[in-house]
């Protein structure tokens, strides 16, 4: 059954939201990381934003911002995102999965095939699976305001070997550019579907079982910064209005194109 109100009956937008004349976006992975500086930007640039994450920072900071407690691997909290946007503003013009988890670097041979299943079935649920139920759930509203949805995907993507990542994490980056390719064909005409692939930047993303990938910043950054063509190690802030542009009428012929800002790394 279709989870979605229809039109007429969807709640008139809140207090916060100006009659509905301000764009609304549902952000996942927001709490750190690239995620946090597209719900900066996005808020910054006008938006009202309902993000959702596991952890809720104690301070909420910009009052456009919302947020909703809950895990990607949950339908109901993705479910839950979107309904406390069209609450609060009843509409939904954009969606950005974000929210990932790396594998450690891990190769085929480097763990027993118990840890290997496991490893693999926590990264392809958070990186594929957590973005097929945000698309599931934001996917309704969407095509009602002619919206977006853009993925972060990464290098990862295209490139294995010399990244610092293993095969899941590969794996599941490979699978989600299928996701947006997919979903680009399946949601057309009534919703874009893109998404951003950045190389190397140093955010909070941490491993399946908790510990930060890129623990030593300043060994990571000059590795990234050996390893691309441009010599440059950009910041989430840098990539966060790739997304804006994404979901903006400029990019409104756009749809199952990916944006690589990689320094380089596509043309070696």
């Amino acid at each position: 059954m279709e989870r979605h109100l229809d039109r007429d009956s969807r709640p008139m937008a809140g207090e916060g939201c100006r009659a509905g004349r301000e764009p609304v976006a549902v952000v996942t992975g927001g709490a750190c990381g690239i995620g946090r500086a597209v719900v900066a930007d996005l808020a910054a640039h006008g938006y009202q934003v309902t993000v959702l994450d596991r952890d809720v920072p104690a301070d909420r900071g910009d009052d456009r911002v919302r947020w909703v407690a809950g895990d990607v691997r949950d339908p109901g909290a993705h479910d839950r995102a979107v309904d406390a946007a069209l609450a609060r503003c009843g509409r939904l013009d954009l969606f950005v999965g974000n929210a990932g988890v790396h594998d450690g670097g891990f190769g085929v041979r480097d763990l027993s095939g118990a840890a290997l299943a496991e490893l693999a079935r926590h990264v392809l649920d958070v990186d594929v699976v957590g973005y097929l139920l945000g698309a599931r759930a934001a996917a309704g509203a969407l095509a009602d305001s002619r919206g977006s949805m853009v993925f972060t995907l990464s290098d990862a993507s295209y490139l294995v070997g010399g990244n610092g990542t293993g095969i899941v994490y590969a794996a599941a980056k490979h699978a989600a550019l299928g996701v947006v390719r997919h979903l680009a064909a399946d949601l057309a005409p009534s919703v874009r579907v893109n998404a951003v692939a950045p190389g190397g930047i140093v955010t909070g993303l941490r491993t399946a079982d908790g510990r930060h990938v890129f623990a030593e910043a300043d060994e990571i950054t000059a590795a990234v910064r050996e390893f691309n063509p441009l010599g440059v190690v950009l910041s989430a802030e840098q990539v966060a209005p790739l997304y804006r542009f994404l979901a903006s009428p400029e990019a409104a012929g756009m749809t199952g194109e990916v944006l690589r800002p990689d320094g380089g790394l596509t043309v070696r």
